[in-house]
């Protein structure tokens, strides 16, 4: 996983194979393909923790221009990644989730 976050961001990434994405999820637990975008969900103690979650993923895209969707509420936050440009994940969705695995676990 580290060498995964460690790769930097690119423009114009082509989106991946579903069975290249599957093999490079095994390496990041909590993420799931479900054909079109990956997905985690993390619960949480209370409604803050949950903000403060949100608000690392937020800074962490904003720092790399990548932008999941994010949703949280109490004790809840779930990120969605895909590349609308490219019709699909792409390896900076895949490096975007191994950074905030890294982040947050």
């Amino acid at each position: 996983m580290s060498e995964l976050a460690q790769q930097k961001i690119v423009d114009g990434a082509a989106a991946l194979e579903g069975a290249e994405i599957r093999k490079m999820l095994a390496d990041l637990p909590g993420w799931e393909f479900d054909g079109k975008a990956i997905r985690r969900e993390w619960k949480l103690k209370n409604f803050k923790q949950a903000a403060q979650l949100a608000n690392l993923v937020a800074w962490q895209a904003e720092a790399a221009n990548h932008h999941p969707d994010i949703t949280f509420g109490w004790g809840q936050v779930s990120v969605l990644f895909t590349t609308h440009s490219a019709g699909g994940v792409t390896l900076n969705d895949l490096v975007m989730a191994a950074r905030l695995n890294r982040a947050a676990d």
